[in-house]
C-alpha cells in the first residue's frame, strides 16, 4: 500500500490517530503536562474531544487508522512523535523520553495489519517527529531542541539523501519541545511562527523564499496556537485557543474548521502533534 508525503499541504488522504482512552499526567514530560498535572486530563472528555477530531477528519475525506493502545503509554496520542512519512515510506524515530518507548511496537502491529511498508528506524541519536518539517517539496526543516539531536538529524539526512531533499537544522530552546509547537508551514509559502524561538537565520531565509509569516508570542506556543493540522485545499483543522491566528488565517483565504480540544491539548500537543499523516496528495 502507497504512503507518501512530501509536503505540509498537501490533500490529506490517509493518516494515523491513537484514541486518548488512557490518557493521564503520570509523569509530566514536557512543561505543560507540569501545569496540569495537580488537576489532571479528564480522560472522558479528552476521548469526546478526539472523537470530534476524528470526525472533523472523516468529514474532510480523510481515512482515519486507529493505532492500537495499552494503558502502559498514557501519551499515545500524540502520534506525530513516532517519525515521518517520506517519499519511501516510513521512518521511525527514537522517543527521546523512556516514558514513550514501547510505543512503537504496538504501530507495528497496526500498519501490518494494515499493510502499510516501514522503510527504515533510526537506531541511533534521538529524533521525534514533531521535529520534521516540510518546507516545500525538496527542503525539510528539522529541530534540534531537546526532542531530536544532531545525530538522529544527520540518520534522517542520509536517508533522504538521493531523494533530492536538502535539511536544515533548526536550533531553539528545549522548552519549547518541538519545532512544531514554535513552527508550523500550514499552506503553500505560509507558516505560522514564533520568531522569537528560532534563530534570526531561518527567519531571514524563510522571508528570502517569500513566506508569508504569521507571527505568535512565546505565551502562544504553550496555547498551541502553532500547532495546527494542515488538510489540504487551504484546508485547516484549529482550535479555540487559536482563535486569532484562525482569523488571520481566514483573511488570508484558509477555511478553518475550529474544533474544542481544551482537555486533550493538557498532553502537550494540539492537531498536528495528534495526527500522523501517511498519505497526503
Amino acid at each position: 500500500m502507497l504512503n507518501y508525503q512530501r509536503t505540509e499541504y498537501g490533500r490529506l488522504k490517509k493518516v494515523l490517530l491513537c484514541k486518548p482512552d488512557y490518557l493521564k499526567i503520570l509523569q509530566p514530560i514536557n512543561v505543560i503536562q507540569e501545569k496540569h498535572s495537580e488537576n489532571n486530563i479528564d480522560t472522558k472528555k479528552a476521548c469526546a474531544e478526539h472523537e470530534e477530531f476524528i470526525k472533523a477528519l472523516e468529514d474532510e475525506g480523510v481515512e482515519v487508522i486507529l493505532a492500537k493502545n495499552h494503558v502502559r503509554y498514557p501519551y499515545q496520542v500524540n502520534t506525530r512523535d513516532l517519525g515521518v512519512t517520506t517519499p519511501k515510506g516510513i521512518v521511525f524515530g527514537r522517543f527521546y523520553n523512556p516514558y514513550r518507548w514501547g510505543e512503537h511496537r504496538l504501530v507495528e502491529e497496526t500498519f501490518k495489519e494494515n499493510d502499510i511498508y516501514i522503510y527504515d528506524k533510526h537506531t541511533e541519536g534521538i529524533f521525534e517527529g514533531g521535529d520534521f518539517m516540510y518546507l516545500d517539496e525538496n527542503t525539510v526543516a528539522i529541530g534540534t531542541g531537546i526532542r531530536s539531536d544532531i545525530v538522529g538529524v544527520r540518520q534522517l539526512e542520509n536517508t533522504l539523501s538521493d531523494l533530492g531533499i536538502n535539511v536544515i537544522p533548526v536550533d531553539f530552546a528545549e522548552e519549547f519541545l518541538h519545532l512544531d509547537m514554535i513552527m508550523n508551514v500550514i499552506g503553500e509559502k505560509t507558516a505560522v511562527i514564533c520568531e522569537e524561538a528560532v534563530p534570526v537565520e531561518f527567519v531571514e531565509y524563510l522571508k528570502e523564499k517569500d513566506f508569508t509569516l504569521i507571527t505568535v508570542s512565546k505565551e502562544d506556543v504553550f496555547l498551541h496556537k502553532c500547532n495546527l493540522l494542515s488538510v489540504g485545499n487551504k484546508t485547516i483543522i484549529s482550535h479555540n485557543q487559536a482563535e486569532d491566528v484562525n482569523d488571520k488565517l481566514e483573511k488570508k483565504g484558509f477555511k478553518i474548521i475550529q474544533l474544542n480540544l481544551k482537555e486533550v491539548l493538557k498532553s502537550g500537543g494540539g492537531p498536528r502533534c495528534m495526527s500522523f499523516p501517511l498519505l497526503r496528495e
